[in-house]
Order: structure tokens, then C-alpha cells, then sequence
């Protein structure tokens, strides 16, 4: 009489997790295993169905975080509970949000070389915030990175200037406060 061999737990060379939980990396593709039953699948490399899946994994309770802390995948447990916590509130479609577009710079290269000539004939930081229609501490805050080249100053200015001169103030923003 001929033995009937037993199908595996899990398809060879798939990583076991936990007690019922195996995952597949193979031809490009993601699958994750519940006992012997395929849960999802994703391809290699799509992030946000990766997120998705455990997260849904955990919360039909097929496997626990601290099975996903440990080797191979070494995911943080507050990221864990971030996911479930997403999951719960926002549902699947929200691991597949495409994120907002970032809003353009408001430093730019001209908005720059306007501050810098504007720097250059001695007015004050503040004065040419509200000239370039821009933030005072955006400005603050470009001059602290060097954004703003500076200009060097007209010779026939020069005498008009006290030592005090706005530009000199300029200066002085961009270098940092001492720690105390």
C-alpha cells in the first residue's frame, strides 16, 4: 500500500512566523501563507501593501507583533501598533493614499538675489521681509544656512553707514545663539 505524504505547514523556502504564518518571497511576488492557505500577495517592493497586509494579519489576530519584532523582518513594535492603529481608523484605503504634494519653496533663486541686493543697500532684515512678501523667519532662517549670498556694498554707500548697519545685523542672525 502506498504512503500518502502529508502536504507541509508552508511552501518550501518561505520564512515561518509565528505559529501559522509563513511568507513567500519567489518569482517576484510576496505571498503570505495562513497555515497552507494564501492570505495576500503583493510584488516585491510595493511597501504599502506590505504595511497593509500585516497589519491585517495582526488584527485577525494570525499573528502577533512580537512574532514581526524578531527575525527575519524586525519591524519596531510601535510601528506595529502605528499600522493596526491606521488600520482601525482609516481603513485599507488609507495604506494606499497618495501622499499631498509638498507646496513649492518660497525661498527661490530670484526670491534670493532679491533678498541679497536688498541686503546689500543696508535695509533691515525685517524691512525686507515685508519687501519680498515673505516671512520674517523664513528669511531669518535662509540667512542662517547662507542662502542668501551676500552682496558686497557700494563704495560711495559705504560712508553714509554708521557701523551699526542693518547688513552687519544680517550677519549676526546667521551665526547661532550660544548654548547656555
Amino acid at each position: 500500500m502506498f504512503k500518502q505524504s502529508l502536504l507541509p505547514g508552508f511552501p518550501e523556502g518561505a520564512h515561518k512566523i509565528g505559529g501559522a504564518l509563513s511568507i513567500l518571497e519567489k518569482d517576484n511576488s510576496v505571498t503570505y501563507f495562513v497555515g497552507g492557505d494564501n492570505y495576500y500577495s503583493h510584488p516585491i517592493g510595493d511597501n504599502q501593501s506590505r504595511r497593509f497586509a500585516l497589519a491585517s494579519l495582526m488584527e485577525n489576530g494570525h499573528v502577533r507583533a512580537c512574532d514581526l519584532e524578531k527575525p527575519p523582518l524586525l519591524i519596531p513594535h510601535r510601528t506595529l501598533m502605528n499600522w493596526i492603529a491606521q488600520l482601525r481608523e482609516d481603513g485599507p484605503a488609507s495604506f494606499y493614499r497618495v501622499p499631498d504634494r509638498a507646496k513649492p519653496p518660497v525661498m527661490t533663486a530670484e526670491k534670493n538675489a532679491e533678498c541679497a541686493q536688498l541686503l546689500a543697500d543696508g535695509i533691515r532684515p525685517s524691512e525686507i521681509a515685508r519687501r519680498a512678501n515673505i516671512k520674517e523667519s523664513t528669511l531669518r532662517k535662509a540667512l542662517q544656512r547662507k542662502a542668501i549670498p551676500l552682496l558686497p556694498e557700494d563704495s560711495d554707500d559705504k560712508e553714509k553707514k554708521s557701523p551699526s548697519a542693518p547688513k552687519r545685523i544680517a550677519v549676526a542672525l546667521m551665526q547661532k545663539p550660544p548654548a547656555e
